[in-house]
This record gives structure tokens, sequence and C-alpha cells, in this order.
């Protein structure tokens, strides 16, 4: 089974306004609510593609009700912890005359010490046991930035895969614990090694150094350029096909999504960093918080070019 664990979701609310004007009146045009947080996010995108997957996290309030609601009215399954506090929401404002958005992401709430103990406890004692937990984005408030670390240790335990998808502290203590597979962005693995990733030979690099300390696969996302997949017994990159951007929100969750689903049916490595670019990609088709569609997928597969490194 595959779980996805969102420790700080959001209720995502995109809105769209003709040209915003500052210091005056904007008059909302269309509005769309979603589930949001990067985790659920990867659970939506596998629910797309076909797959199943079990969302873990934290809610609370009436927001998290109007969440967990939504993801139900999906037919994702949820096995959410409910916290004292309200769940946050995020605010996505699109410009229609200049194509551009602007993301407004609230902090998140305070966790408490026995939220903390209730979700660890939860993980320790998942049935069915996990094939793989896909463990992605921020941290609400009052949570260490080694819980990651904790709970792939307890993963590992259960001999099932950690996938991490995290940036800063959380992902470089995260590392220590030896997930399975780590999926940073070209700007994450920057900030992991404390300074400016180079070209992709910078990558694959920095890329087995990391296979060498118990990481079996790095994957790193360069946005338009694809990418790069660095294992023990193989390294690829794989070029995104060609297309006009709608947004980019989304489109991380949709490639990790995308490759675990392909692990999951007993693909092959490069068939699943093929399966990830073109989910990635589909996901950059579709507007605001929307992920990738499987008849989008499908249609790029054809077109991902993979280079062997």
């Amino acid at each position: 089974m595959i779980y996805t664990l969102t420790l700080n979701p959001a209720l995502d609310r995109a809105v769209s306004v003709e040209d915003i004007k500052f210091d005056d009146l904007n008059r909302i045009k269309t509005e769309v609510r979603y589930a949001g947080g990067k985790g659920i996010d990867v659970s939506r995108a596998i629910r797309e593609l076909g797959g199943h997957s079990i969302a873990l996290g934290f809610i609370g309030g009436f927001g998290g009700l109007e969440l967990q609601g939504r993801l139900i009215n999906e037919g994702i399954i949820c096995d959410f912890i409910r916290i004292a506090e309200e769940t946050r929401t995020n605010i996505i404002v699109n410009d229609e005359k200049s194509g551009r958005q602007m993301l407004l992401s609230a902090p998140g709430p305070v966790v408490r010490p026995q939220d903390v103990a209730e979700i660890y406890n939860k993980i320790s004692l998942l049935r069915p046991p996990p094939s793989f937990l896909v463990m992605s984005g921020s941290l609400p408030r009052n949570i260490t930035p080694n819980i990651y670390a904790q709970l792939i240790k307890v993963v590992n335990d259960q001999r099932g895969k950690a996938v991490l998808d995290a940036d800063g502290e959380p992902l470089r203590l995260g590392i220590e614990a030896q997930p399975y597979m780590i999926k940073p962005n070209i700007h994450e693995l920057g900030r992991l090694v404390g300074r400016k990733v180079g070209d992709i030979k910078d990558v694959v690099r920095i890329g087995r150094e990391l296979n060498a300390r118990g990481i079996e696969i790095v994957l790193v996302s360069m946005g338009p350029k694809g990418l790069v997949l660095i294992s023990k017994d193989i390294s690829l990159h794989c070029i995104s096909p060609n297309v006009k951007v709608v947004s980019r929100i989304g489109a991380g969750d949709s490639l990790v999504a995308g490759f675990v689903f392909s692990l999951v049916q007993g693909k092959s490595l490069r068939d699943a960093a093929i399966f990830a670019t073109a989910a990635g990609t589909a996901a950059t088709l579709s507007p605001g918080t929307e992920l990738c569609h499987k008849e989008d997928v499908l249609r790029l597969l054809k077109k991902v070019k993979v280079k062997t490194l």
C-alpha cells in the first residue's frame, strides 16, 4: 500500500481576476477550492493515474473537515489525526491579463506534543504495512525539524520504502535516516549542499555522493529541463516534452506520484522515470492547483527523451 504524509496540509483557494489593481477593488471572476499540501497532491495524482493510496496527516477545524470531505469525494482514503487548531488556507490569485500568479501561503497551525506522538504511533502500526510512504512538504509550527528522520526509521523498520520530498533542515536531517528516495528540485539540492548546483554532471556527482550515504534513488526535478535520476545501478536524464505551460503548481507532486505509482506496478527505474517526467509535464497543462490528467500523461509519454549519464 502507498501512504502519503502531509503534516501541514492546506485548503487551497484559487481565484481569478481580470487585472490586479492595488489599492482598489478587484472583483473575483472565478473561484475554485481544493484540498492541498504536497503529500495530499501526491495522493490526488495517484488517484488520477488509476492507483490507490491512503492520505495521512493533521487536520483541524472547519477547514480541515472541508479538506477531508473534498478528498473523500475524490475517492481518496483518509486517515487523518484531528488537532485543536485550524487547518491553514492558501490563496492563489491568477491575473488573467498578465498570466501571472500570486501565492499567499499561511504558516499553519501549532501542533501539540500529543499530536506528534499520535502520528508517530499511527505510522508505527500501519495496516496494511507500507510499500511506500511519501513524506512531503513543510512542517507546522511547534514540530521538530527531525520529524521526517524519525518517521523514516519507523518505515525502514517495517521494511517499507520512505520517499522524502522536503527542503532545508528537514531534508538535511531526513537524509541521515537513509530514506529509500529523495526528490529535491534543483534549488533545494543547492541549499542542501550549500552552493549553486552547476550542470547535470554536477547533479550526478552530488547524487552519487548521496547514494554512497545509503539513499538508493536521488530524483532531481529541473523544471522544463525534466528530471535526473541517480541510483547505484543507473543514471538518467529525462527531457520534458515542449509544452505551453499554464501553471507549474503541483508539477513536482505529480512527478513523485508518477514515479511511485510506476514502481508499485513493477516498472523498471527507467520506465518509472519516463512516466514521472510525463506526469510532471502534464501537470503544467492544468490551471491553478489542478494536477496531471491521465490522458495528458499517456499522450506525452512517447515524447519524453532519455539520455543515459
